[in-house]
């Protein structure tokens, strides 16, 4: 089974350019780099659970994310990432027909396909990438389960509370099931009053995904949760769930990380998020034959205009630079070799990458470095 294309693939770039891997500066995988960090005294301490069996159910695991993301325990399921919920969420909807709103996700359409579901992609062009939610109501009238990001991977774009509460209201659209991923949301200004978790009771029909591991920046752990007030749906999902589905030192991790300490570190580093990303993105409409679209998360999508330019040519060239980009060709609705992303990182990172770029791009498109 051929498995989707991610980023983050330091090894296999370290054999491709021919350099150790902790040389790279990985902008293809947008993790936050403004996460607290984690003294290696404490990874030291976790290891230790390697040798000893986690909780089975992840109990102990389940309350702190609830205390910390302020929703009642009874409502989530921890999961090993946001993958692993969403290839659960899918299998409640075998045999139904899913609309899964694109560009996008490319493992939305993967997971509900290996469910048995009938799967149709709405495919927006660029110029409706910005669309408010609701304009696409009538559209999804005729569909049993709706999927969307918000934000969404990997356009940036974000929908306010507001404008998805509209559109879970609109007549034409009761009695839906919705699927929304929120794996991004705490890169939201304000998030924490833009994020449907305290409003699960008011929407039953609503499963919603979260991951801590982009936000904690510990892609490694695997981390992340469902929540539905939906307590028939909750209680298949963990029925499907194998026992250990969370490893020990991601308990570990959560048992002593994840606190309301650095929960408050985190939003503080956070809020500097909106300023960084700027300042990206006014070196970055600096150089020639690139368009930067609009975002609300930690990356940004950058459209080749130049038709000298390609993705996987300008990936390739970054690398040997040792810089990572992500080429979008596995996004459905993006046409090959012409968008590529990359993560909002540290002001010296992006300062590097901005350089590499432009000196890639002038390269590539006939000029003189």
């Amino acid at each position: 089974m051929v498995q989707a294309f991610h980023g983050g693939g330091i090894a296999q770039a370290a054999h491709e350019f021919g350099r150790p891997a902790d040389e790279f500066l990985d902008f293809s995988s947008n993790l936050n780099g403004l996460a607290p960090a984690i003294p290696p005294a404490l990874w030291l301490r976790w290891l230790a659970e390697v040798r000893r069996y986690p909780e089975a159910d992840s109990q102990v695991l389940r309350q702190r994310v609830a205390d910390t993301y302020e929703v009642d325990a009874q409502c989530l399921l921890p999961t090993s990432g946001a993958i692993e919920a969403l290839y659960l969420v899918a299998r409640l909807f075998i045999g139904r027909k899913v609309a899964i709103i694109e560009p996008s996700f490319s493992d939305y359409a993967r997971a509900f396909d290996a469910a048995g579901c009938q799967v149709e992609r709405l495919t927006l062009q660029p110029a409706d990438w910005a669309r408010p939610l609701p304009e696409l109501a009538d559209i999804l009238a005729g569909f049993d389960v709706v999927v969307f990001g918000n934000p969404n991977n990997p356009t940036g774009k974000f929908d306010s509370l507001a404008n998805v509460r509209t559109l879970l209201a609109m007549p034409q659209l009761r009695g839906k099931a919705w699927v929304i991923d929120e794996a991004f949301i705490e890169f939201v200004p304000d998030h924490r009053r833009e994020t449907l978790l305290p409003l699960l009771a008011e929407y039953p029909s609503l499963l919603l995904i979260r991951s801590l591991t982009k936000s904690w920046c510990v892609p490694g752990l695997r981390l992340g949760f469902v929540a539905t007030a939906n307590t028939g749906w909750l209680s298949q999902l963990s029925a499907w769930q194998a026992p250990w589905a969370l490893n020990g030192i991601a308990h570990a991790w959560a048992t002593t990380f994840l606190t309301p300490e650095n929960w408050r570190l985190l939003q503080e580093a956070l809020a500097g998020l909106d300023s960084v990303r700027g300042a990206l993105v006014a070196m970055l409409v600096r150089i020639p034959g690139l368009r930067i679209y609009p975002s609300a998360a930690n990356f940004l999508l950058m459209e080749l205009l130049d038709p000298r330019l390609d993705a996987t040519a300008l990936y390739r060239e970054l690398g040997r630079r040792g810089i990572l980009i992500r080429v979008c060709d596995s996004f459905h609705g993006l046409p090959q070799g012409r968008f590529i992303r990359i993560a909002v990182k540290s002001p010296e990172a992006n300062e590097r990458l901005q350089a590499a770029l432009g000196q890639a791009c002038l390269q590539l498109s006939g000029g003189r470095e």
